[in-house]
């Protein structure tokens, strides 16, 4: 996630301005685009991708414990071909999905005419100005109990940047250094004790941090996760799930917070 500058939907209030001046924060960028996977170029099937696609983009800007049950989102829902700015098909590696018929589907949403819709529900809104999430993640595999590398974990890269683009949660990751691997171990991480964990991560300078552990049973992974932000903790784990999914798990608790704290009701 690039560093830039403010933007229309970061202005459309005097307090989501002020928070574009926040010290870390960062522009998401894309909020209102997604991709999917349709069954088929069909005219039923383009539509019900649609309604998919405005649903994951409605789940990462706005603020509220469950979107389903808002009605200006059903509201949405329905209409939802007519908020489309443009969509495209493209074509999925044949070992990827199983159906010959399925394309991979990118649709962009018209971001004044939603936004518009949402201003008159005044339903609560975060803004693309976001801070950035320390997370320390641990692998726990065949191998042992282990950092998350990206290097040597490209499935846990892939399912880690995934989640951060479906979630527009803006995620850095430590170092490790030298320095700050003498000062921290794996198993410090998961403790009770968060004091010398919060002290390693004032480095970073962001708001929020995070902790998380991924273990592989089997075909899927059990994932347990705490948030430390605003002088608080929150702890949440998921069932055991595919590996993307056990990730937007825990990434799905951090937005949930953050939004929570920043998302600003017009």
């Amino acid at each position: 996630m690039k560093k830039k500058t403010r933007r229309a939907f970061c202005l459309t209030t005097f307090a989501l301005a002020l928070l574009c001046g926040q010290p870390g924060a960062v522009e998401v960028k894309g909020l209102f685009e997604i991709e999917l996977i349709a069954n088929s170029q069909s005219a039923q099937d383009r539509e019900v991708a649609i309604k998919q696609a405005l649903f994951g983009v409605l789940n990462r800007i706005l603020v509220a414990d469950d979107i389903a049950k808002l009605a200006v989102v059903q509201q949405l829902l329905n209409g939802a071909q007519h908020y489309v700015k443009q969509f495209q098909y493209s074509l999925i590696a044949a070992d990827e999905y199983a159906s010959g018929d399925a394309r991979l589907m990118r649709v962009e949403f018209d971001q004044e005419q939603l936004l518009e819709v949402i201003r008159q529900n005044r339903v609560g809104i975060w803004s693309e100005i976001r801070p950035e999430t320390l997370l320390w993640l641990v692998v726990e595999d065949g191998d042992g109990r282990q950092f998350y590398n990206a290097d040597s974990m490209p499935e846990v890269e892939n399912a880690l940047t995934l989640a951060e683009k479906v979630k527009g949660v803006p995620i850095i990751v430590p170092i490790l250094d030298l320095e700050e691997q003498q000062k921290i171990s794996v198993n410090e991480v998961l403790g009770v004790d968060s004091r010398n964990l919060l002290a390693v991560s004032a480095r970073y300078e962001v708001p929020g941090v995070m902790t998380g552990r991924l273990v592989r049973k089997g075909q899927c992974w059990q994932g347990e996760w705490a948030f430390y932000f605003d002088g608080k903790i929150k702890q949440w784990d998921n069932p055991c799930l595919p590996l993307k999914g056990a990730m937007l798990e825990g990434l799905q608790g951090a937005y949930t917070i953050l939004a929570g704290y920043y998302g600003v009701k017009p």
